[in-house]
């Protein structure tokens, strides 16, 4: 069959391929790609220089301690992974950490010193911030005005620095409060009458866990550990699997998660507590034998919690009276479980939430289980220094501080400006070590930078609420600017021209104490494998273990004798207030990156971007709860 073609024919055909082309995206794609190829540099960004290796350190943007394994190309890191059975860590790590290497380069870093003049920020010399920062320490002994530090991390040996300069102009040496999980296990430590006592959380011990408010599945402990760990156990017969109740009155991404999320209304807290207590002690479902031997003040607890029916906490809560029942039937019959309280995210819980807390852990028979006793890393002793007690926020009175230093350390989450900036003096010199122009740093009228994260090794207890107790000198993997003078270092010449002086660092005191007191391992990240601290020959030994990104990890505490109380004197009536007491406001809730209020120092680019311009993070809704009546 012979093909004829007319001039119509190619006419069709020609304008049916140019309309096909107009309405077909490769046109538009090709001019896309090609504005953005005309905006990008004529050189690709070139690779790193060296062979490529992996080295170890650990991550220093937030209390975890998270163990990391950099992947490098030369000197320079280029990406972070997890190292598994790390035992700060125990494989797990943020999105903050992933994203370390990025912050040295921060668009918000700061490399000299600034001062806000008029209104302005200015960069100035070192001389310059010597001398403001030493007339302000100087004006402080002369005027009587307060010197007050903040120091995120207590316990190295820049806090025994921070510790000597309080006491030397008779200032206030101030730590964070503590915050979430950290918070319930101090309460509970505090009803021991057996001498000082610290708790942790084993998670691997509980088969259930309920959480007032503190985010256990995202932010808060180990990142990732409960989550992990609930997954390992969904592997096991249903009577061995451990389950996450979330109670609040917002539903956060931990909630979100949950295997049950009970919707309270806010402040009602203590009311839910009591109603579980209820339940354990008229079923009788409690730990008889812990309740027996550990505790005190039985009878007047058994008192309290009767009133407080399920019907009663369905007024006060929103939760269903028969939700109340089955949780407190769930909990007894699947112990270990355990309850923690606060709330990172939003305000604390109040003490007497937390009081009520305490009592449903006691209830449980929690404490020396699921909440293990931990003691601490050893430290150089003192000495003869003079040195300030710590104290907390509520020790400055407003309105007093002349001088205010904060730690680079200090996370806004954890210490809010608005309560710093209510303790100020009208004409008070407010000094950051940060380096960042960012966080507490951008309220600076005086900053002085120092190194960036992974610039400087540091060193790093482990988050107050493990198991055990850890600790590591982090090794650094970048170099500082050469022209970045250490934020200690002016403090020491500042000091010096104030006329006041301060104890000499003793570099290797904290790597001295681990050895002496021979308790605990060490884990070397690289092989993998634990040394027993006894065996390690000497200091140099050490520091070359600690060089490589080794852990230190402590043995087992034993469970001390005494008793916690239930109830302390006078407790019973302000409980009982609190819990009958009308529900309070939600505050309204950003979106926030994972751990993002714990760390000092901003998140990369690259996760700010995600937060602020995708739906990935969004923020948490107020829970839709049955009407609650005062």
């Amino acid at each position: 069959m012979k093909l004829e073609l007319s001039r119509r024919d190619l006419f069709l055909a020609g304008g049916g391929a140019v309309a096909g082309i107009a309405l077909s995206p490769v046109p538009w794609k090709l001019l896309d790609d090609l504005s953005i190829w005309t905006q990008q540099p004529p050189t690709p960004t070139p690779r790193p220089a060296g062979p490529l290796a992996f080295r170890f350190t650990s991550c220093a943007l937030c209390p975890a301690s998270c163990g990391l394994k950099a992947r490098c190309f030369g000197a320079q890191p280029v990406g972070f992974a997890a190292v598994p059975g790390h035992p700060a860590s125990d494989g797990g790590l943020c999105p903050l950490g992933l994203t370390a290497h990025h912050l040295a380069k921060h668009p918000l870093r700061a490399t000299h010193p600034e001062r806000v003049s008029g209104g302005k920020r200015e960069r100035i010399d070192r001389a310059d911030a010597v001398a403001a920062l030493s007339a302000a320490l100087a004006a402080c002994g002369r005027e009587k005005r307060t010197f007050a530090v903040v120091d995120g991390r207590p316990g190295r040996t820049l806090s025994r620095t921070y510790r000597a300069l309080a006491a030397a102009t008779g200032g206030l040496y101030v730590t964070p409060p503590a915050a979430g999980a950290a918070l319930s296990l101090e309460t509970l430590a505090k009803r021991f009458d057996g001498g000082a006592l610290a708790l942790g959380v084993d998670f691997s011990k509980a088969r259930r866990v309920v959480s007032f408010g503190t985010p256990v599945l995202t932010d808060a402990g180990t990142p990732g550990l409960l989550a992990r760990l609930r997954a390992e156990s969904r592997r096991r017969p249903a009577a061995e699997r451990i389950e996450v109740i979330q109670v609040e009155a917002t539903r956060g991404r931990s909630a979100a998660l949950a295997d049950r999320y009970i919707p309270i209304a806010p402040g009602t807290e203590a009311a839910f507590a009591l109603g579980l207590a209820h339940v354990l002690l008229d079923e009788k479902l409690a730990d008889a034998a812990f309740l027996d031997a550990r505790t005190t003040g039985l009878a007047d607890f058994a008192a309290l919690a009767a009133r407080f029916a399920p019907a009663l906490v369905e007024q006060k809560t929103g939760a269903q009276a028969g939700v109340v029942t089955a949780l407190a039937r769930d909990l007894a019959t699947n112990r270990p479980a355990l309850v923690l309280g606060g709330d990172p995210a939003a305000a604390p819980l109040s003490g007497e939430a937390e009081a009520a807390i305490a009592a449903l852990n006691l209830l449980l028979g929690a404490p020396f289980a699921a909440l293990p006793v931990r003691g601490d890393a050893p430290r150089a002793t003192d000495g003869d220094a003079k040195l300030a007690a710590a104290t907390s926020l509520d020790a400055l009175p407003d309105g007093s501080v002349g001088l205010l230093l904060l730690d680079a350390t200090v996370a806004e989450g954890l210490v809010p400006w608005a309560r710093l900036e209510r303790a100020l003096a009208s004409d008070a010199l407010v000094v950051s070590l940060s380096p960042f122009r960012a966080g507490l740093g951008e309220k600076a009228t005086l900053l002085i930078p120092g190194p960036a994260p992974l610039e400087e090794s540091i060193e790093l207890d482990g988050p107050v609420d493990a198991p055990f107790a850890t600790f590591a000198f982090a090794p650094a993997l970048l170099s500082p600017p050469k022209n970045l003078v250490p934020g200690e270092e002016i403090l020491r010449e500042a000091t010096a021209a104030a006329g006041l002086s301060l104890p000499a660092p003793a570099p290797g005191s904290r790597a001295d104490a681990l050895l002496a007191a021979r308790r605990g391992r060490l884990f070397d990240p690289a092989a993998a494998t634990f040394v027993a601290t006894g065996d390690v020959a000497d200091t140099n030994a050490l520091g070359e273990l600690f060089a490589r990104g080794a852990c230190w990890v402590d043995d087992a505490t034993p469970e001390p004798k005494g008793r916690f109380a239930l109830l302390r004197d006078g407790e019973a009536a302000r409980l009982l207030e609190a819990a009958l007491g009308a529900p309070s406001s939600v505050p309204a809730l950003p979106a926030s990156l994972p751990r993002e209020a714990l760390s000092a120092a901003p998140p990369s680019l690259l996760l700010t971007k995600l937060t602020r311009e995708t739906a990935l993070f969004t923020p948490p809704a107020a829970a839709a709860t049955t009407a609650a009546r005062a």
